[in-house]
């Protein structure tokens, strides 16, 4: 009779391939967790505004014309030469439906009645989120 030989070497590189795989698996899930787990993702509102000047009327006016609606806190910040008026949506909104949101169709307005705006510029920024909405040079300076 013919005795069988056994190799107890291939048990010994199963093992071994398994404890690899487990260690890399564990690695990647610790490494996973403590990246993710820092990521805050807020999304960037998508909006269409418009910026205009009423010079009959001394207002700047913003105008949502489509796209998502904005709080009440967002930034607005207005740059008349060199003096800056920073305001949040909230100040200077004419809300139709009172739902303290900046909706569709629904506008902004900024009165420069006491600002000399003869040879300034205007500039307008939104933001919101830490995001940049709207910047807008309204009415160029004289340099």
């Amino acid at each position: 009779m013919l005795k069988k030989n056994r190799s107890k070497y291939a048990v010994s590189e199963v093992v071994g391939v398994v404890l690899l795989l487990a260690m890399t698996m564990t690695l990647f899930a610790v490494l996973n967790s403590n990246i993710f787990q820092f990521t805050n993702i807020s999304s960037i509102p998508s909006v269409n505004l418009i910026g205009t000047i009423d010079k009959d009327n001394n207002l700047i006016i913003l105008e949502h014309n489509g796209g998502e609606s904005l709080e009440g806190t967002t930034k607005i910040i207005v740059t008349i030469g060199s003096d800056t008026y920073p305001n949040s949506t909230s100040d200077l909104l004419i809300d139709i439906n009172n739902d303290k949101k900046w909706n569709l169709g629904e506008i902004l307005e900024f009165s420069y009645k006491d600002i000399d705006i003869v040879g300034k510029q205007i500039r307008v920024m939104v933001i919101d989120s830490n995001a940049v909405l709207l910047s807008v040079v309204l009415k160029q300076g004289i340099s």
